[in-house]
Order: C-alpha cells, then sequence, then structure tokens
C-alpha cells in the first residue's frame, strides 16, 4: 500500500472504476443502487473525494467484491482519510501543487529534467531559500521560512528508512554555473550533490547535460515523470513554468515525456563525467 493519502485515494478509485466496468455498471447505474449522484461516484473513482466506511461498504455489497479485495480497499480507503503532511500548507500553496506533493510523497521513482534550477529534493535549505526569494520585491519572511520547510520535509523521503524514493535527473549545465544564493552557498549545494551521488549511488542518479550538447530533446523545458509501486497506478508527469502548474495523466502524453526523458539521457554525461564536472565547478566557486 502506498503511504500517501493522495496516492491511497487514487489507487481505491481506479479498483473501484475497473470493478464497476467488469461487472457492466455504468457510473450512473452504481450511483442510482448506492443512492447517490453520478457526480459523487466519479468523484470517489478519480480520487478527489472521501469515501466513509459505509458507502465503501455498499459498493463492495453491490459490485460483488470478494472479502480479501474488499478488505484491501478498506485499507486503502482508511489510508485516503488521513491528513497529509502537505496539508498543514494549505494556505500557501494552490490546490494543484498540493496535489502533486501528495503523489512525490507515495511515488517510488523520479525521472526530472531541470534545465536552470536544481530539482527541490536536491536542494540544500540555503540554495531552496534564494530560489524561494528569488527575484521578488516584496515577500515576507515567514512565508520564506515556511516555504523553505515545506521543501525540506519533501527531501525526507529521500532518507526514509523503508521504500526511499529514488531519482534519476539530468540536470542543465547553466543549472550548476548559476550562482544561486552567491559562490558559497551555490559551492556547498554542488557538494552536497556530488556527496549524494557519491554515497547513494544505487538511489540517486544525477546526469549533467553540457552546454556543448546543443539543441536536445527537453528544450521546451524542465519537467519530472512520477512512478509508483502498485502496478495498477501509471506514470504521472508533473510540469511547472511561470504561468501554469500541471499534472498530466493521459496516456499517450505521459509516453512522450518518458520517451524524451530517455533521449536527453543519452544524450547527458556519464554518471562518473558528471560527478567529475560538478566536483569541478565546485571549486570554482570563490
Amino acid at each position: 500500500m502506498g503511504s500517501s493519502p493522495i496516492v491511497q485515494a487514487w489507487e481505491l478509485g481506479i479498483r473501484l472504476r475497473q470493478r464497476r466496468e467488469e461487472i457492466g455498471l455504468t457510473a450512473a447505474a452504481a450511483g442510482r443502487a448506492i443512492g447517490i449522484i453520478q457526480a459523487y461516484v466519479s468523484g470517489v473513482e478519480a480520487g478527489r473525494v472521501k469515501l466513509p466506511a459505509r458507502r465503501l461498504a455498499q459498493m463492495i455489497e453491490i459490485y460483488e467484491l470478494d472479502p480479501d479485495d474488499a478488505a484491501e480497499l478498506e485499507e486503502l480507503r482508511v489510508g485516503a482519510a488521513r491528513r497529509g503532511w502537505w496539508q498543514e500548507y494549505s494556505q500557501l500553496f494552490p490546490a494543484e501543487f498540493l496535489r502533486f506533493l501528495g503523489y512525490e510523497a507515495g511515488a517510488e521513482q523520479i525521472h526530472c529534467y531541470d534545465s536552470e534550477l536544481l530539482h527541490g529534493l536536491l536542494q540544500t535549505e540555503e540554495y531552496a531559500r534564494a530560489v524561494i526569494r528569488g527575484g521578488r520585491t516584496v515577500i515576507r519572511l515567514t512565508e520564506v521560512d515556511r516555504r523553505v520547510a515545506a521543501r525540506m520535509a519533501r527531501k525526507t523521503r529521500l532518507t526514509a528508512t523503508q521504500n526511499p524514493i529514488r531519482i534519476s535527473a539530468v540536470v542543465g549545465e547553466g543549472a550548476l554555473r548559476q550562482q544561486v544564493g552567491g559562490p558559497a552557498v551555490m559551492r556547498a549545494q554542488l557538494e552536497h550533490l556530488a556527496a549524494l551521488m557519491t554515497e547513494r549511488p544505487d538511489q540517486i542518479e544525477i546526469r549533467v547535460l553540457p552546454f556543448s550538447v546543443g539543441a536536445h530533446p527537453a528544450l521546451s523545458g524542465p519537467f519530472q515523470v512520477l512512478s509508483f509501486p502498485s502496478p495498477r497506478l501509471h506514470d504521472l508527469v508533473w510540469q511547472e513554468i511561470l504561468t501554469s502548474i500541471d499534472i498530466i495523466d493521459q496516456s499517450v502524453r505521459v509516453t512522450d515525456y518518458v520517451v524524451t526523458f530517455g533521449e536527453t539521457r543519452e544524450c547527458a554525461l556519464s554518471s562518473g563525467d558528471s560527478l567529475a564536472l560538478i566536483q569541478r565547478i565546485a571549486k570554482e566557486m570563490t
């Protein structure tokens, strides 16, 4: 079972939809049989509506689920009802980003491409603070502190004692040379990357896309592909640009990103050469 209530609600909804379709019920017919509207059934199946125990029990009966499947669904329902740590920041971030945090919390692996900034899970606290402050002219210190705290909370997935998240990152050389926070902050950040690569090579892969590569498949911008431990859950793509944030779940579009990441990774330096370059740039930061 996934550790994130968002992921557990998603899997619960998928399993209920699949069973409903197996027995030939439409969402509208299922709603009538249970005494609820179709929109409620669809919301549960999308993982966006919380399901009380009695409603799940009704669905289990109508869908004619066996006791083992029923027990697994109830476990998912209980997990989905939990409060995720990210909900503490509901007034700080938009709903779609909070949902992404829930997916990230339950993911097994992330494949990401970043051109200008390093992935949030790989950032040091001071680098993250500098990124969050960025070019903003007016921002309250308390808000900066809370945003930094949220980013550091995300990093606990890297050091989890059970099933820590795995990362395969392709990083543009520009992200290594942009002196975010100044030379001292950037040097510490690069040394942090080097330590992750040398201490956890089976968990964290970082490959640098050098300037010399020129045009490459991921020129359209940064993105990440999230994979999950349950075989019932397909990959998702998260993309964040200046004017929008988006969770992409359409299989054809997700496949495009998976292929793009693979092709871009092939253009990048090997892990060993990437480590050497990161260490060399770190020494240049004075």
